[in-house]
């Protein structure tokens, strides 16, 4: 299968499922936030209570063993990002929407154990980052590892019955796990989750670290960042026995670890152990079930493996005995919102999806993009603008709704090496820019000052767009002033539609190649 068919049939799943919540408005506006200097702690606890689920289970994992510091009950948001920090709250955020967007519909593919799996994956990164000898970000590291098997989760939950042919080959040992990815679907897990994290909008330095790594050349002057996510999943398939084959021993991936961390053998497998502790101590609030932690015990003929594999066992079914004698769990209220979209815009997506697939021109692909981003939605307008050759000239092609003439003078401009390059430079770097609302977190000061008074609108996101490499231009979307905040739902149907337009860039960049 041609990996461009792959993509259009996770798409269409994923249209059919309501596509994920941890690429949602709410974690958007909490990256934003929490990566600019100007925030402040009432600014991020703002923006995660407007989640109310988010915002229960955060104050829950707060007020845990794990993360309690013995500074009494934490009862509001504000106060759990002042004592946890920023880029804790961050990763945790990001890890409970990333869970809540996957559910058990296919039991035998264990997606839960996938996501306790990359959840410690995660922590273990973490941790190691914050002993090498390397300067690594820890949130980084974080946050790589966690997306780091996006994409195999990714297909099990979208394409089941691709996903359960991949395994019975797996079982028959004939071909390595690699080119049976390649023959199935035409692309790589790594690959595939970096594909879909680009579209999501995370920034290259995140995409950077989702590849894998050759552990025969890994020595003290390698990147340690680079190589975290690729080495702690490695650890923990091996843990897991998910490596059948043999092609990343377990050895080796604790030296390789040791290498280019400088980190003593010993402490790999304690930060192994302490991580474990913490995961499973807390997973029952992050929706997870403890009994997908417990590891098959089973001898390997390698010691330290055994012996990390026999501990982690004992651990995990010591932590469900505990859970299982303590009362029964709260209910889990659902979330029946998420998925739910108008016949209208189900129409518009169905006409993508076929335009696509006849390959119809890229210019009618984005008159319906814009077309069904404004219609679709309670965006007062929606817009679409290009990139010159010389990336220093955006202008306007597409434009749609009302009060448009301001939009489309504003956006009419050449790069001049002041405060209004804001637009190139996030073209640039390739990233979402959700502004839900000018009015809070002081985006009326941050924003371009003839921005605010000429565009006059309320909210805004914009997408870049990408053929290949480079960035040919960009999706645009607001509310017009005192037409209030963009609404999770309004984001949500903008990024179908962003989606399917990169899509289809993709596609013709792939048609583009072959020729």
């Amino acid at each position: 299968m041609k990996y461009t068919e792959t993509l259009k049939n996770i798409h269409r799943s994923l249209d059919r499922l309501g596509d994920l919540p941890v690429f949602s408005a709410t974690v958007n506006r909490i990256q934003q936030i929490s990566a600019s200097e100007e925030s402040d702690a009432m600014a991020l606890a703002m923006a995660i209570m407007k989640d109310a689920s988010l915002s229960a289970r955060l104050l829950k994992l707060a007020n845990s063993p794990v993360y309690k510091r013995g500074q009494g009950n934490i009862s509001v948001v504000s106060r759990a990002v002042v004592l946890m920090g920023f880029n804790q709250i961050k990763n945790i955020c990001l890890t409970l929407k990333l869970i809540e967007s996957f559910h058990d519909e296919h039991p035998d593919l264990d997606v839960p154990g996938m996501m306790m799996r990359q959840f410690l994956s995660a922590n273990i990164a973490k941790e190691l980052a914050m002993r090498g000898r390397q300067n690594v970000d820890p949130e980084e590291a974080y946050i790589g590892a966690l997306l780091f098997g996006l994409g195999e989760i990714m297909v099990a939950c979208t394409l089941p019955d691709q996903y359960r042919k991949m395994l019975r080959l797996k079982q028959q040992g004939e071909k390595k796990w690699p080119l049976i990815q390649a023959e199935v679907l035409g692309i790589s897990f790594c690959e595939l989750g970096r594909e879909m994290a680009a579209g999501w909008g995370y920034p290259k330095q995140v995409l950077s670290i989702m590849s894998p790594v050759d552990i025969q050349h890994l020595d003290e002057r390698s990147d340690m960042l680079s190589c975290l996510p690729f080495l702690s999943n490695g650890l923990v398939q091996q843990i897991y026995g998910q490596d059948p084959q043999n092609e990343q021993p377990f050895d080796q991936l604790v030296d390789a670890i040791s290498n280019v961390g400088n980190i003593p053998h010993d402490d790999v497998a304690e930060v192994t152990l302490q991580c474990f502790r913490q995961v499973a101590k807390v997973s029952r609030t992050y929706g997870l079930k403890t009994k997908a932690l417990i590891p098959e015990f089973s001898e390997s003929g390698n010691v330290a493996k055994d012996d990390i594999v026999r501990q982690l066992a004992f651990l995990a079914r010591s932590e469900a005995e505990e859970i299982e004698a303590e009362s029964e769990p709260e209910p889990v209220m659902e979330d029946h919102s998420a998925g739910q979209r108008s016949a209208e815009q189900l129409d518009y997506l169905n006409r993508l999806t076929a335009l696509i697939a006849s390959e119809g021109k890229i210019h009618e692909v984005f008159k319906l993009v814009v077309e069904a981003i404004r219609h679709c939605s309670q965006f007062d307008r929606s817009m679409l603008c290009l990139l010159d050759k010389s990336r220093m000239k955006l202008s306007v092609k597409m434009l749609e709704g009302e009060s448009t003439e301001p939009l489309q003078t504003y956006f009419e401009r050449s790069k001049n090496g002041r405060a209004d390059d804001l637009f190139f430079r996030v073209l640039d770097k390739q990233v979402t820019l959700l502004v839900n609302d000018l009015d809070e977190e002081g985006w009326r000061k941050r924003l371009p000052e003839q921005f605010v008074k000429s565009v006059g609108c309320q909210g805004f996101v914009l997408i870049p767009l990408t053929m290949g490499k480079r960035v040919i231009g960009m999706l645009y979307a607001d509310r017009l002033a005192t037409h209030g905040p963009i609404s999770e739902e309004d984001f949500n149907t903008f990024s179908h539609f962003a989606t399917q337009t990169r899509l289809a860039l993709m596609y013709a960049d792939s048609k583009t190649r072959q020729v």
